[in-house]
């Protein structure tokens, strides 16, 4: 992965996204506002878009996030396995759901509240701390050009 500052920017970009999430959701937790739907949606959409493989796609939509290399692997980096990115998404989906109880809801929205802080920490670290690797098709087409 390039370390300019141009690629380390795409870290930013998704610490302010998760930003994006957690403010409200606290508003929403403290009393101060409603529940963020719109938010909401457009976490999950995301989040959806990368369980797809279609991350890239989504993220050529204005202002949207998970859409670059380094977005996407901060977030496999945080949640490791699909499950955990499944589990992201059905909590954060449940938390739309109209008819539960608003106790239930405000548990629901502090556990959103800490996997965005966490995805959120690893992508400013990640600004901060960038590693010098290749995405994973660069090195594969490395691989091609040795064997040829």
């Amino acid at each position: 992965m390039p370390t300019d500052l141009q690629s380390r920017t795409q870290y930013l970009a998704l610490a302010e996204f998760c930003q994006g999430v957690i403010s409200p959701l606290w508003d929403y937790v403290d009393g101060a506002a409603p529940l963020p739907t719109d938010i909401l949606r457009r976490a999950s959409q995301a989040l959806q878009s990368v369980r797809s493989g279609d991350s890239y796609k989504f993220g050529q939509r204005p202002a949207a996030a998970l859409g670059s290399y380094e977005q996407v692997r901060t977030l496999e980096e945080v949640w490791r396995t699909p499950q955990q990115l499944d589990g992201a998404l059905k909590l954060t989906d449940e938390l739309l759901d109209p008819y539960a109880a608003e106790g239930t809801t405000k548990v629901r929205a502090r556990k959103v509240i800490e996997l965005f802080s966490k995805l959120q920490t690893k992508a400013l670290w990640n600004f901060e701390q960038p590693k010098q690797t290749a995405p994973p098709d660069v090195g594969e087409l490395c691989r091609a050009l040795e064997t040829a």
